[in-house]
């Protein structure tokens, strides 16, 4: 036989082997087990300002450019960035968070360059945002890890005060998907502040907290057992007036699953917390659960308390009070170049008994039967 003869027989054995080799490792790789983070992480955190220096004209944003009393430069905006892309790294512990609350941020582009140009840009995260009535123009949002949660749905409640039309706040955020198997539900609330007195200004906050309940409770009605996280800046500690209408307990109780807890209770009568007021610590920031996500029988179960992330390098000397304090942006109209005066708060949770059903769904997912999505 001539020697190209045999040269052509052997490339073809060649790869016809190599075919087969790869057919092999693509049904290895199809029917694998899906290996899946066993923990969850979900953080909330007002990051206190993040502005960017562009003047908005539709908002009193005008202290927070280069010209305005802030002095607020590029270099500033990109040092706020980096320093909260750190937090965020941190408190996830070498897992960056699935879900990322966020309050006091001023728009989209914010939002972009926080999880595009930063160290989360790992973390591939999708963003819900929508611009609110505030008068300083600043919002909540929220961060997800695509690679673990798939959006369904989101949705913006404006508060309203037929009262006084003249105030304007933030929007209540909502949004609903699944964590991996798991249906959830997610508010991001940044109540109305203490402006006029915490006595005289706590029907507003209460305004709010009834709206949150009213899509609650419309939420229980069709799934008693929904899985419903609400997060943020509620201006109040767990047991205001405003806690009363939203019907919190205290996460140390047994769980209902209709009912919701407040899993940063326990540091009502603690002497630290997120926020620290003319030396005293409180907890305005809070994880609120419903019985569901806390009695062990969801796919997804969390722990009873939350946790205050209190890195050192958060917290400077109080030189007034004594002890320490969150290092903020700016200390009235002087720049300090810190992270926030509010303290970033997370949970943990961790896949419990479904744990099987849970795979299965994730590789059902991963390889065809995805659900529909709504994009934001």
């Amino acid at each position: 036989m001539p020697v190209i003869g045999l040269v052509d027989k052997a490339h073809f054995k060649i790869q016809t082997k190599m075919k087969l080799l790869g057919i092999l490792f693509l049904l290895c790789v199809l029917t694998m087990p899906v290996v899946a983070q066993d923990h969850c992480r979900i953080m909330f955190y007002n990051v206190e300002n993040l502005f960017d220096t562009a003047d908005d004209p539709s908002t009193a944003d005008d202290e927070f450019t280069p010209r305005g009393k802030k002095h607020w430069t590029k270099a500033k905006y990109t040092d706020k960035l980096l320093k909260i892309a750190e937090v965020i790294d941190s408190v996830g512990d070498k897992e960056l968070p699935c879900i990322v609350g966020l309050a006091e941020v001023e728009n989209r582009w914010v939002l972009e360059d926080l999880t595009q140009k930063t160290a989360l840009a790992d973390g591939n995260y999708g963003i819900v945002h929508q611009d609110s009535p505030d008068r300083r123009g600043i919002d909540v949002a929220l961060l997800y890890r695509k690679d673990c949660f798939e959006l369904l749905e989101a949705d913006f409640l404006r508060l309203s005060f037929p009262e006084d039309t003249t105030i304007r706040t933030r929007d209540i955020l909502y949004a609903s998907g699944v964590l991996d198997s798991d249906t959830l539900h997610f508010f991001v609330c940044h109540f109305p502040s203490m402006i006029g007195g915490e006595k005289q200004s706590e029907w507003r906050r209460e305004r709010a907290a009834s709206t949150v309940r009213h899509k609650v409770d419309s939420l229980l009605a069709v799934q008693p057992r929904a899985g419903i996280v609400i997060m943020g800046d509620l201006n109040g500690k767990a047991n205001t007036p405003a806690q009363k209408v939203l019907g919190t307990k205290s996460s140390d109780k047994k769980p209902r699953c209709k009912d919701l807890y407040n899993t940063g209770y326990y540091l009502l009568k603690k002497n630290y917390g997120s926020y620290r007021y003319k030396g005293n610590w409180q907890t305005i920031d809070h994880l609120i659960l419903s019985g569901a996500l806390l009695d062990g029988h969801s796919v997804w179960k969390a722990d009873r308390r939350l946790t205050v992330f209190s890195a050192s390098f958060l917290l400077e000397e109080d030189k007034t009070y004594f002890g320490y304090k969150p290092c903020p942006t700016y200390r009235g109209p002087r720049y300090v170049g810190g992270y926030s005066d509010h303290l970033p708060i997370y949970i943990v949770g961790e896949w419990g008994k479904c744990q099987q059903d849970r795979q299965e769904a994730i590789h059902n997912n991963r390889y065809g039967r995805l659900s529909s999505k709504v994009l934001i």
